[in-house]
């Protein structure tokens, strides 16, 4: 059984794949993902991501394998009722923020931050939708830094955080604060380089490392071959379930 942190539906504006709700969990079903936390892609591109969370809550609500993460900004100014919409919302474990997308700083969000440590739902922070050379040349979007979710995560911590997208590097160079930080985890899911997860587990990682498929953006088989490749089980087993079974308490 595979736990997927950071899967997507909806348009991908780079790439001609089908981003529906039923394409998106039949290549996640293919490879044994039994449980997917999904958030709207179109969300990165709406002057009011909020607009779009109907989407997911929508899917949820017709597939018990899907737990919904809607999207939130602390710029737009009716982000206290959307969150009150996620918390009561059966299903709902985590939310979605986009930095770089909404045009915000994590030191900027300290009353959301505030309000979701309240709500005790885990904070998923994209640092990276999509290799910047695939952007439009007049829709440049830069990452958002790894290293700015761990100061979040510093001041914030009772609030479990996860970063979601790194680069291998930005999680290379957190390991030491991954180890350290009991509210702090990252995903893998655009983790590219060569036996990458394995270097991670040797660095004594595998206790803070997530599956993620990052469907439909990137394929979710060389995902799961990413985790499998060259570990022992019981480190697979971890990254692909056991350590997100634990962290959202499934």
């Amino acid at each position: 059984m595979i736990i997927d942190v950071n899967a997507w539906t909806g348009h991908c504006w780079a790439l001609p794949v089908d981003g529906s709700v039923e394409a998106v969990c039949a290549s996640l079903h293919a490879v044994d993902v039994r449980t997917c936390f999904m958030s709207p892609s179109a969300a990165a591109w709406f002057p009011n991501p909020h607009a779009c969370n109907a989407n997911v809550y929508e899917a949820a609500d017709e597939q018990v394998n899907i737990s919904p993460v809607p999207a939130l900004s602390p710029r737009v100014t009716t982000w206290r009722d959307e969150l009150d919409s996620a918390v009561t919302h059966p299903g709902v474990k985590a939310v979605k923020l986009l930095p770089a997308y909404h045009g915000y700083d994590l030191k900027d969000a300290g009353e959301l931050l505030a309000e979701l440590s309240k709500a005790a739902l885990v904070v998923i922070v994209q640092t990276r939708l999509e290799d910047p050379r695939r952007h439009h040349p007049l829709a440049q979007v830069p990452d958002v830094e790894a290293e700015a979710v761990v100061e979040a995560a510093e001041t914030f911590g009772d609030l479990n955080f996860i970063i979601g997208g790194p680069r291998s590097y930005g999680i290379t160079s957190l390991t030491d604060k991954l180890i350290g930080m009991p509210n702090l985890w990252t995903d893998v899911s655009q983790a590219d380089g060569m036996d990458q997860v394995k270097l991670f587990v040797e660095a004594g990682l595998t206790s803070k490392l997530l599956f993620g498929s990052h469907a439909p953006f990137l394929i979710p088989h060389s995902a799961v071959l990413r985790v499998v490749n060259d570990l022992k089980d019981a480190d697979a087993e971890a990254i692909l379930c056991g350590n997100a079974t634990r962290l959202f308490g499934l």
